[in-house]
């Protein structure tokens, strides 16, 4: 009878043991247990704040690009006259919201093409919007001011009237941004062709344009100036309807998100990709739905995601490194919540909503 095998502590401690475990580690994905990230980088890969910060520098970059030809003090007595600033006041803030919201998704990804592809569709789809709305939000909110200073108890040209009247105009103000947060909103749903990302951008453009109107005259009467000057009120009052834009579009997004992707390893570790789109492309090419750059294990077109009423597969674009899902290779794989997903160097984790977990 041979001698039993004798392993000590001794021999289990040998380098060659922990790097034949480390490879067998690596051959299998086992990526381990990955800490929660800090909240911080949380907040910054948050849509809602990324998002509400690029609308809000929109509406300050709109206000730059005609502040300089605003004059408070005109009127527009002389017969014909018309106050072109005024008039191109609209299609210039939800343009600049539209530029900036429109990019900021591709810049967060490092993904230039889509950025400038965004940020150029929403540029225009802003601009024109802002043109169509203009009118009939003119209209709108000349009948709440004519309803406002009807209310007043003593209404005077160019005074802010109090009390319940001050309530009526803002709410017309309100409702007037309402309708030119629309056209700022709907850029980048119209740019990648999404009907889904349409509907978040027009509900998220209605209300954060509601609410960031409502505050406008508010807004307007610690920042007025005793001569009638509303530089800084409007700067501050555009710079708020862009913030709530943004942040509204955020909120709509992760309220009606069904499907996701957390980056939990990787350049983006943090940043939470929501699945739109019926099929989503993984991989390095910037033309992927998600683009995974900086890890030459992944193939430009390396992994596709599909949408089956709910139920999502996971298929391997035949690539030499492969697809793991919980440190296994796969083919295809249906996923479940909570699976890890790993594609090279990057580990991404899939998140379902209960109602859809098949």
């Amino acid at each position: 009878m041979p001698d039993p095998i004798r392993i000590t502590t001794a021999d289990l401690q040998r380098p060659e043991v922990s790097e034949y475990v480390d490879m067998q580690s690596y051959l299998r994905r086992d990526v381990g247990a990955i800490g929660n990230q800090p909240w911080v980088l949380r907040v910054i890969y948050a849509n809602w704040f990324y998002l509400s910060i690029a609308a809000m520098l929109g509406g300050l970059a709109g206000w730059a690009c005609l502040e300089p030809w605003y004059d408070d003090n005109w009127s527009d007595d002389v017969p014909g006259s018309i106050d072109v600033v005024s008039f191109f006041i609209f299609p210039a803030v939800t343009a600049s919201i539209g530029l900036f919201l429109g990019a900021a998704e591709g810049l967060m990804c490092r993904n230039l093409g889509r950025a400038l592809r965004c940020g150029a569709v929403g540029l225009g789809v802003g601009f024109i919007g802002g043109l169509l709305v203009f009118f009939p939000t003119e209209i709108l909110f000349g009948l709440m001011g004519q309803i406002a200073f009807g209310l007043s108890d003593d209404p005077q040209p160019g005074v802010m009237p109090t009390g319940l009247a001050f309530l009526v105009l803002a709410m017309g103000r309100g409702a007037a941004w309402a309708f030119s947060g629309i056209p700022a909103g709907m850029g980048q749903g119209i740019a990648l062709r999404e009907k889904k990302v349409i509907i978040n951008g027009l509900v998220g453009g209605v209300l954060g344009g509601l609410v960031g109107g409502l505050l406008f005259d508010p807004i307007s009467l610690v920042l007025t100036s005793a001569d009638g000057q509303a530089t800084y009120s409007r700067a501050v009052g555009f710079a708020a309807i862009g913030l709530f834009v943004g942040l509204f579009v955020g909120l709509v997004e992760g309220w009606t998100k069904t499907a996701w992707l957390l980056m939990r390893k990787g350049p983006l570790a943090g940043k939470q990709f929501i699945l739109f789109k019926d099929t989503t492309i993984l991989g390095s090419s910037p033309k992927a739905d998600v683009y995974l750059f900086k890890d030459d294990a992944i193939e430009p077109r390396h992994a596709v995601m599909i949408n089956r009423g709910g139920r999502f597969e996971l298929e391997d674009c035949n690539t030499p490194d492969g697809t793991y899902v919980n440190g296994i290779p796969i083919t295809r794989h249906v996923l479940r919540d909570g699976d890890q997903i790993v594609l090279g160097k990057t580990v991404l984790e899939f998140s379902v909503k209960e109602s859809n977990n098949a």
